[in-house]
């Protein structure tokens, strides 16, 4: 069995980075799943500090199997990037705990390279690359371990100079080599990171302003455009009695890809989204899109090509919503309702419809009617149950949010015969004025209504009279509904944006996040051929093989140079330095002295030939002996008390002389 040195520390070394990579995954794998991993890594680190022995394999292989039935129990086989996750970690973590060799230890620091990397699939923040760098430099340092007696202090520092050697090299190829289409590609995890849903439920909806994660950032070309943003992402146009859902005939409609609309001026901005299961992405108005990964469809919608688990930056180019007349189908099928509940609703909408000249003179009616009827908004409103839930909302409990009203609204509109459909995505934004940009977080989330009249298609949201506020900004600015978003909000720094140390720390934060998201992970293809365009031009696009040439060799040179470079002076051990002055100052007075003797030895026979130093060097011996012979400390008063000697010595020859 071939044995290692460091087991001890290398035991504990690979304990910790499990620990650290579980806490990764605690967003992302089950509870139980997690304690059980941690558990795992806790009892490998009691072990180690307590030299007590391993399991046996048969003690081993029981927990294994009882740690298999519950990872597929709790994950199951629908997610099977998750799935292979979690197998890898297991698998690790049980390696761990039976390790003994020096081949155990090598798979298990080349698989946790893999575990490392495995984190990129759910998290590519900032903070996640530095953490992970951070345990990839541990790793390293584990893996020279194995090869070395170091301490983990000093591999640790030279596997840092490595990742920092080759770091700028790094960025080279990143800025200057081509961008080639990668070979193979794992399916993202099924992250359930956006709220939104292609069924409109009111209480679903609700349920967002609880999440603070960050959905997307947009930032627009310039100042011209204003608030409310509606970020469109679905369209629902089917109401079953209860919510409204996307029809099969309007999901193959919204297959067919955008057409060139001849409505007013454009919009150019462009979006950093983050990873999502789902496949729509967001845009106001009318949107297309000339990324490469991102498709725009017949009503104006974004989706994404095909599935990528990590951050997409795309450019939007936005039109106001259609003008164009709808034909009779259209017409008949952004009116149907063919469900008979809800009376009170369908006799209200008879009413204004009655009172109204045209669809926009109805629109204008509705909007009064919730002006002036006591509705209100709300985070957390009655529960309502039954197959009259919208009557029960438009003259009972008046008190709902978003879904409510867009829900009720569509609903009286269709019963009205007037199109309209419900779209669901976000309203508005926090705008971080540093760097000119808005950041939409799950809470701002947000269902209103398209509604067709003589004008196309116009926005209908009850939310511009019933909580005009909620238009300008983010939910979380909002005063009105502060004390409620406060209380339904997670546990984060939102929730304490009302301490400006910390509003600030968190603004600060996100203005770094942003900046990684949009330089590095936006990095792509066309970034980079921008790039060079700015640096080289068109003309002189040649320059950038010989650029990169020429930076690859002077990478070389200059770490050939490093590697072969004088080493520096090994640092004397204590005493040794005084030791050869006074040698230096014996040749310098012909005082002779033995050549083969021990040091000791040497200094006595020194002081014999110079009497009128005797007591000096003696006390100078006595002091050697103590430090370099019974290795009592070298402390700060023994080293003056040695630099006097030498000086004294110095002194008592220059004066008898």
């Amino acid at each position: 069995m071939n044995k290692i040195k460091n087991q001890r520390v290398i035991n504990f070394s690979l304990s910790f980075i499990y620990l650290g990579l579980v806490s990764f995954f605690i967003e992302h794998l089950p509870l139980p799943f997690i304690i059980m991993l941690s558990t795992l890594c806790g009892w490998n680190i009691y072990l180690t500090l307590k030299y007590k022995q391993k399991p046996n394999a048969w003690l081993a292989n029981g927990l294994a199997a009882i740690a298999l039935i519950i990872m597929l129990s709790s994950i199951g086989f629908k997610d099977t990037v998750v799935l292979f996750v979690a197998m890898l970690l297991l698998s690790c973590v049980f390696k761990l705990l039976q390790a003994k060799t020096k081949q155990h230890y090598q798979l298990i620091i080349t698989l946790t390279f893999f575990s490392l990397s495995a984190v990129y699939l759910f998290s590519q923040t900032i903070f996640t690359t530095l953490i992970i760098s951070t345990l990839y430099i541990l790793n390293f340092a584990v893996l020279g371990l194995l090869e070395s007696s170091h301490s983990l202090k000093l591999s640790s520092k030279q596997s840092a100079k490595i990742i920092f050697l080759a770091f700028p090299l790094a960025v080279v190829l990143l800025i200057f080599l081509p961008k080639l289409p990668a070979f193979w590609q794992l399916p993202g995890p099924k992250m359930a990171q956006t709220g939104l849903s292609e069924q409109v439920d009111p209480f679903d909806i609700a349920k967002l302003s609880n999440s603070d994660e960050l959905v997307f950032r947009a930032k627009f070309d310039n100042n011209s455009t204003t608030p409310p943003y509606y970020w469109r992402a679905i369209v629902h146009d089917e109401f079953d009695g209860k919510a409204w859902k996307t029809s099969s005939f309007l999901k193959q409609a919204m297959m067919l890809p955008s057409q060139n609309s001849s409505n007013g001026n454009t919009t150019q901005y462009s979006i950093i989204a983050e990873p999502a299961m789902a496949d729509w992405l967001y845009g106001l108005g009318y949107a297309s899109s000339n990324n490469e990964n991102v498709v725009s469809n017949s009503v104006g919608l974004l989706r994404k090509k095909q599935y990528k688990s990590k951050v997409l930056k795309y450019s939007v180019s936005t039109k106001p919503l259609s003008t164009k007349k709808l034909n009779s189908v259209e017409q008949r099928f952004y009116k149907t309702l063919t469900v008979s509940n809800n009376q009170k609703s369908y006799q209200l909408a008879q009413q204004l419809k009655n009172r109204s000249a045209n669809a926009d003179e109805l629109f204008n009616k509705l909007l009064d009617y919730f002006s002036q009827n006591s509705f209100s908004y709300t985070l957390t409103p009655t529960p309502m149950r039954g197959d009259d839930t919208l009557d029960q909302f438009m003259f009972n409990n008046k008190r709902g949010f978003c879904g409510h009203y867009a829900s009720a609204a569509a609903f009286i509109f269709r019963s009205a015969g007037v199109p309209a459909r419900v779209v669901s995505g976000y309203l508005g934004g926090e705008h971080n004025q540093n760097n000119d940009y808005i950041t939409v977080r799950q809470y701002d989330a947000h269902a209103w209504v398209e509604v067709y009249t003589n004008a196309g298609w116009r926005i209908f949201d009850a939310t511009a009279v019933v909580a005009p506020e909620r238009l300008n900004g983010s939910l979380s600015q909002s005063a009105a509904l502060n004390d409620e978003f406060k209380n339904n909000i997670n546990f984060g720094l939102v929730s304490l944006s009302n301490y400006a140390a910390i509003n600030w720390l968190r603004l600060e934060l996100e203005n770094l996040d942003y900046q990684w998201s949009s330089w590095v992970l936006g990095f792509d293809k066309n970034k980079q051929q921008d790039l060079l365009a700015s640096l080289f031009g068109n003309t002189y696009v040649w320059l950038v093989p010989l650029g990169v040439i020429i930076v690859l060799i002077l990478s070389f040179s200059a770490y050939f140079i490093y590697i072969n470079r004088p080493k520096a002076t090994t640092k004397q051990p204590p005493l040794v330095k005084e030791y050869y002055q006074i040698l230096s100052w014996a040749n310098k007075h012909t005082i002779n002295y033995p050549e083969n003797a021990t040091p000791i030895q040497t200094l006595q026979h020194i002081s014999q030939q110079a009497p009128y130093a005797e007591q000096q060097i003696t006390a100078f011996c006595h002091l050697f002996e103590q430090v370099r012979y019974a290795r009592q400390p070298f402390t700060k008063e023994r080293k003056n008390q040695a630099k006097d000697l030498i000086k004294l010595i110095k002194s008592i020859k220059q004066r008898n002389l």
